[in-house]
């Protein structure tokens, strides 16, 4: 239907383009608009948009998300490496591509200067902690330099460590990290194989890669078939300590049609876990969650004991064991986040568990297996004695049902959403064209009338009937389009009264109660002792939280002012009070009188209107919040102050908002006086234009005639065909 529809326009556009002076001008420049270039960015827009479909693969760092990736798609093969820490976890977008490529993105001037203050902020805790630990002479020759690390590291949290752990090994590498940071770099050429593309990319994200300490995303064109039609977005870790890179990934991810959300089989949806779930992932664009339990190999071989080495025990009772543990984590964060709508795609869901290492060894056949899979292997072939053939570690793994089943149930479903948004809207289009091939249709037959009966002294009077009942209309339609600027300026601060209204729903974040051991400084050989350790109850909030808030605000602000803009600036109305005052001025009772030689020159004035919607962009203030904040939550005296910028940056989307819509009201008011001016001399001009090529048809009245009926039967053929 597309193409057929595509191929139709294409005809019509040139047939218009190509007898654009014999054609109702203003009906003929929408249809220009209607099949041309602009119908041409809108379909390109539903199905780039949506054409392809898009899968996250999400998960904390060490959940197994590469290697199912590669199990999943790549036959087992290493395309993607594993991150060593969350830090070196890039992003990573998979696309189809007959030519092999990457693209890879570095951290940005802003990204690079958290990773260095808080490397700083670790050095100045480690000195803190070196003070104070070599304060006991008695320990002073035994303390380590990894002891006095692993106690800062303890102090200071997961963000400053890895930030400082990433900062370390940039400075390791030898960069010149400025002379990178906010660039992109292609890797491309004459690239024979992906696996010559792996090779390339261990300098950028590979464990020991120079670059990959800075780089933040990558974009790989693969020419694998099973990517054809979808699109793979390989998260890092859901504990990102980069903010800005976390938003990064949730960008992407609400472009999501379904996300694969793996979580270790053993402790399936742990707190971390939970947390991502109920406060990062987000609620928008996704319309499938899959849950899988990775690692059940690992889960195999920690319960040999309880089931005495027996396999096929073992996975009988591990089963429904590891089922019952996930529901019940399941059913904890439900109940805790009843109101949450990322919620509702949880419910009823059945974890499935997975052993991407499983497939991996069985898919080499047990040979060439790298040093993690033949160490799996042969700890599960020692743990129950015996040898595991293929066909059962690929049951193991339950990857095939994953690609087989559900893959393949998402894409049915992603093809029927697709073809219904693409049928509305093709039709929607074929409707608005033949309306307006109806228009020039009954123009081009009032014309004819006019050939076949008019003289052209009778169209000189014509003329002057119509110039001074304009000039007699002037004073009306100048009044119209007063009205017209005073009804569009109350509907405007009317709107922004209500955005500014709204604001009071965004502000504020969640605080929730976490805990930690904290090292009681002490003296005395008994220094490493337990007891001097104590448990501190502390207030946690999301930093996500505040940017969501952020965001939606700027998201539902912009809905607003697209959904109302329409309404607010109504041509449509302005057309029917313009036509209503300049038929005022005519002598309707004249039955040779044509109301469309009023009606057509103001449509074609109309025309020249335009009045551009307002649209708020979100990326800078977001900015604002993930440049000021380098992990994902914030605790004691941080949460107030994230209040404060998330507060401070919504009065300033608001002020920004109220400014700009003012301006805007002040820009409209200019244009609608310069054509309330101008409009009058406007529809004259066009009217007379009509008349003076009436005038030349009727010079050559047979050819004129013929011309138009050739039309005419065009047109008709035009319409048959759609």
């Amino acid at each position: 239907m597309a193409k057929s529809i595509n191929k139709n326009f294409k005809t019509i556009y040139n047939f218009i383009e190509e007898n654009s002076e014999y054609l109702l001008k203003s009906t003929s420049n929408s249809l220009l608009d209607l099949t041309g270039k602009k119908f041409d960015e809108k379909i390109e827009d539903v199905v780039s948009k949506d054409g392809v479909l898009r899968i996250g693969i999400v998960g904390q760092v060490k959940a197994g998300k590469s290697t199912f990736i590669n199990a999943l798609l790549f036959d087992g093969k290493d395309i993607l490496p594993n991150a060593s820490t969350p830090m070196t976890a890039s992003l990573t977008v998979i696309k189809y591509s007959e030519k092999i490529s990457a693209e890879v993105e570095f951290y940005s001037e802003a990204d690079w200067g958290i990773i260095e203050r808080k490397a700083k902020e670790f050095e100045e805790v480690y000195k803190q902690v070196e003070i104070e630990l070599k304060r006991d002479k008695k320990l002073f020759n035994k303390i380590r330099k990894e002891d006095i690390e692993e106690e800062t590291k303890s102090r200071v949290g997961n963000s400053i460590s890895s930030s400082y752990e990433v900062y370390m090994m940039a400075q390791k590498s030898g960069l010149n990290v400025k002379s990178y940071i906010g660039k992109r770099e292609k890797i491309s050429g004459k690239i024979s194989s992906i696996n010559e593309l792996v090779g390339k990319l261990q300098d950028y994200v590979g464990v020991n890669g120079k670059f990959t300490p800075i780089t933040r995303n990558t974009n790989l064109y693969l020419n694998i078939p099973t990517l054809k039609g979808i699109e793979i977005i390989d998260t890092p870790g859901t504990n990102d300590p980069i903010i800005s890179r976390g938003q990064a990934t949730r960008d992407f991810l609400s472009y999501c049609d379904t996300v694969f959300l793996l979580s270790y089989s053993g402790e399936f949806m742990g707190k971390e876990d939970a947390e991502f779930l109920v406060n990062t992932l987000p609620s928008e664009g996704i319309s499938n969650i899959i849950l899988l339990g990775s690692f059940f190999d690992s889960v195999l071989i920690d319960e040999k004991k309880r089931y005495e080495g027996d396999i096929k025990k073992a996975v009988q009772g591990l089963f429904p064991k590891l089922s019952n543990q996930a529901n019940d984590s399941l059913e904890k964060i439900i109940a805790s986040n009843p109101n949450k709508p990322i919620m509702q795609k949880i419910k009823n869901k059945k974890v499935k568990f997975i052993s991407g290492i499983c497939y991996n060894i069985a898919k080499k056949n047990k040979k060439n297996l790298n040093e993690m899979e033949a160490h799996v292997l042969k700890n599960l072939e020692n743990s129950y004695k015996e040898k595991f053939t293929n066909e059962f570690l690929f049951d193991l793994a339950n990857i095939d049902v994953i690609r087989d089943k559900d893959l393949e149930d998402i894409k049915k479903s992603k093809n029927e959403i697709l073809a219904n948004k693409l049928n509305d809207f093709l039709l929607g289009q074929k409707e608005e064209v033949i309306k307006r091939l109806n228009e020039l249709e009954l123009n081009l037959k009032e014309r004819l009338k006019e050939l076949e009966n008019s003289e052209i002294d009778e169209l000189t009077k014509r003329a002057k009937i119509l110039e001074e009942g304009f000039d007699r209309a002037e004073e009306g339609i100048k009044q119209t389009f007063i009205e017209f600027n005073l009804d569009i300026e109350e509907k405007i601060r009317k709107l922004i009264s209500e955005i500014d209204n709204q604001r009071s729903i965004y502000t504020g974040v969640s605080r929730n109660r976490d805990s930690k051991e904290v090292y009681s400084h002490s003296t005395g050989w008994w220094l490493w002792e337990k007891d001097h350790y104590k448990t501190v109850y502390y207030d946690i909030a999301n930093v996500n939280e505040a940017v969501d808030k952020a965001v939606k605000f700027i998201r539902e602000t912009n809905e607003s002012i697209s959904h109302s803009w329409d309404k607010t600036i109504n041509l449509n109305d302005i057309e029917k009070n313009l036509i209503k005052k300049a038929m005022s001025a005519f002598d309707l009772g004249d039955t040779s009188f044509n109301k469309n030689k009023i009606i057509n020159p103001i449509k074609n004035a109309l025309r020249e209107i335009k009045i551009k919607p307002y649209r708020l962009k979100d990326r800078e203030y977001i900015n604002q919040i993930t440049s000021a904040f380098s992990g994902d939550r914030v605790e004691g005296s941080d949460i107030n102050r994230l209040e404060r910028i998330l507060n401070d940056i919504l009065y300033e989307i608001t002020e920004h908002i109220e400014k700009t819509l003012e301006k805007k009201i002040d820009e409209i008011s200019k244009l609608l006086d310069e054509k309330s001016e101008a409009f009058v001399d406007s529809i004259k001009s066009d009217s007379n234009e009509t008349i003076s090529k009436l005038k030349e048809d009727l010079a050559n009245r047979k050819d004129s005639i013929a011309r138009d009926l050739k039309l005419i039967e065009d047109i008709n053929q035009l319409k048959g065909k759609l």
